[in-house]
């Protein structure tokens, strides 16, 4: 590889891969804290499964109740608001003939708020995950094809071990008063002021 070839790579796992998984992590303890009944469902899932050992590899496809909150969190929060797409032969969209060349770029926050795809779109129900697979036209916070993000798996797996381990050592609270809104920050949608937490000990 050569070194611009070196360095695109290593800015594209920065901004692609560390910022956006950081920033998904975010909206999911976010997400956790202002909906302590699911909370409560994923430590009863936590407690069942890892019980008071380190999560293993293992296990983490038997956690089926947290995989369902991280793909419901990526609904509502995708880290990246649209995918683009260079057309390269001629597409009819609608009513629309669109030319080779054309830089199309469907908009993933706004797929995942359509009441036709996702009844009752701004609540959060991890629920829907457990019930039925996604269409993959209905969902695809990491975009779709085979210009899907290579790192989705890695992601994942990496959000599940964290958000596993933390809860197993520490009881979070929210911060009084703090409510998130929704900010760009290079290429990804942030919670405004990061995540606060309150952490204890877990007894």
């Amino acid at each position: 590889m050569s070194d611009a070839e070196l360095r695109d790579g290593l800015v594209t796992l920065l901004a692609a891969g560390h910022e956006t998984t950081a920033t998904a992590l975010s909206w999911v303890f976010y997400r956790l804290l202002r909906h302590p009944d699911v909370l409560a469902n994923l430590r009863a899932e936590l407690d069942r499964v890892v019980g008071n050992h380190p999560v293993g590899p293992e296990q983490i496809g038997q956690l089926h109740y947290l995989d369902a909150i991280v793909k419901e969190t990526l609904r509502l929060n995708p880290t990246v608001p649209l995918v683009g797409r260079c057309l390269q032969v001629p597409l009819r969209i609608g009513a629309r003939d669109l030319p080779a060349g054309v830089v199309v770029a469907p908009c993933i926050y706004l797929t995942h708020r359509r009441p036709d795809l996702w009844p009752d779109p701004e609540r959060f129900a991890p629920e829907r995950f457990l019930e039925e697979r996604a269409a993959p036209y209905a969902f695809f916070p990491f975009g779709g094809g085979v210009h899907r993000c290579l790192g989705m798996g890695f992601a994942v797996h990496e959000m599940k071990v964290i958000i596993a381990q933390v809860l197993s050592r520490v009881v979070l609270r929210r911060v009084p008063g703090y409510t998130a809104r929704v900010v760009r920050r290079s290429i990804s949608f942030a919670p405004s002021e990061g995540m606060p937490v309150i952490a204890e000990e877990r007894s």
